[in-house]
C-alpha cells in the first residue's frame, strides 16, 4: 500500500473519530455549564468552559484533518498539510489560556466564598468523567500525530478536572469542605497548562521548521564524509511540513565527485535518516 493511500485512510478515520468526538464534547459540555451554574461549582463551571474550549479545540483538529487532505497547488506545492500543527499550536495555547482564567476566578472563590451544592456537583462530575472517558477512547483509535495528541490533552484534561470534581464534591458532601472547589480547580489547571506548554512547544518547532526531534544535521554530515573526505559541505538544513514528513536540504560545494555521486549520497543519507530520498535535495554551489 502506497504512503499517499494510508495517509487518505488515515486522515478518514481522524475525520470521523472527531466528528463523534466533537458531538458529544458539545453537548456535554452546554449541559455542565448550566448544571454548574445551578450548583454553586466553580469545577464544574470549570469543567463546562473547558469542554466547550475542547469542543471547539476538536472541530479545529477536524478542519485541520480535512484541510491537510487537499492535494497539493502550484501556489501551495507543500499542500496544506501545515494545517495539522498550527491546529496543534492553537489547541496547546487554548490549554494555557483558559486554566489561568479559572485560577483567576479560583481566587476570587477563595476570597469570597459561594455557596455549592454538592449532590449536583457530584452527579454532573461522574457523567462528565464517563462522557470524556468515551471520547478519550473514541480518539485513542485515530492515528496518531501532534494534530490528533493536542486533542486527545484536551480530553484528558477534562478527565482530569472531572474526577477532581468527584472527589471535591465527596469532599464538600461529608466533611463540608467548600474551600476545596476553589483549591482543586487551581490544582487541575496548573496540571492541563503542563500539558499545553509542551503541546504548543512541539507545534511551535515545526512551524519555526525546527531539526525534527530524532534527526542530526551531524549524522548527514557524517555520512557525506564517509561516502568522499573530499566533499565540502556548505550547509545542511532539515525540517518538516508535519510529523509525518520530513525534508533536508544539503548544500555542497561543485565538484566532479558530487555530480557522479548524487545519486548514492542521497541514497546512503535516506538510509542512515530514514528521510525518504524523494526528500532530499543535493544543491550544489560554485562557491
Amino acid at each position: 500500500m502506497s504512503d499517499s493511500i494510508r495517509e487518505n485512510e488515515s486522515a478518514i478515520k481522524n475525520r470521523k473519530l472527531l466528528i463523534w468526538a466533537a458531538s458529544l464534547t458539545l453537548f456535554f459540555a452546554t449541559l455542565e455549564i448550566v448544571y454548574g451554574l445551578i450548583s454553586g461549582s466553580l469545577m464544574i463551571i470549570g469543567d463546562g468552559v473547558h469542554m466547550g474550549s475542547d469542543a471547539i479545540s476538536l472541530i479545529l483538529s477536524l478542519v485541520a484533518v480535512i484541510i491537510a487532505s487537499k492535494a497539493a497547488t502550484t501556489k501551495k506545492t507543500f499542500g496544506y498539510k501545515r494545517f495539522e500543527p498550527i491546529a496543534a499550536f492553537v489547541n496547546g495555547f487554548s490549554l494555557i489560556l483558559i486554566p489561568l482564567y479559572i485560577i483567576y476566578e479560583a481566587v476570587n472563590r477563595i476570597v469570597n466564598p459561594v455557596e455549592i451544592i454538592p449532590i449536583q456537583m457530584l452527579v454532573i462530575g461522574i457523567i462528565g468523567l464517563l462522557i470524556n472517558g468515551l471520547v478519550g477512547f473514541i480518539l485513542s483509535k485515530g492515528s496518531s500525530n501532534l494534530n490528533m495528541r493536542s486533542a486527545i490533552l484536551h480530553v484528558v484534561a477534562d478527565m482530569i478536572t472531572s474526577l477532581s470534581a468527584v472527589i471535591v464534591a465527596l469532599a464538600i458532601l461529608f466533611f463540608d469542605l467548600v474551600w476545596l472547589d476553589p483549591i482543586g480547580s487551581i490544582v487541575t489547571s496548573i496540571i492541563i497548562i503542563r500539558g499545553g506548554i509542551k503541546i504548543t512547544k512541539e507545534a511551535f518547532h515545526i512551524l519555526m521548521e525546527g531539526t525534527p526531534e530524532g534527526y542530526s544535521v551531524e549524522v548527514i554530515e557524517d555520512t557525506v564524509s564517509r561516502i568522499n573526505s573530499s566533499i565540502t559541505i556548505n550547509q545542511v538544513k532539515i525540517w518538516c511540513i508535519n510529523e509525518a514528513e520530513v525534508y533536508a536540504l544539503i548544500r555542497l560545494k561543485n565538484c566532479p565527485s558530487v555530480i557522479e555521486g548524487a545519486q548514492k549520497i542521497k541514497k546512503e543519507i535516506a538510509k542512515a535518516t530514514n528521510i525518504p530520498p524523494g526528500h532530499i535535495y543535493l544543491d550544489v554551489t560554485s562557491f
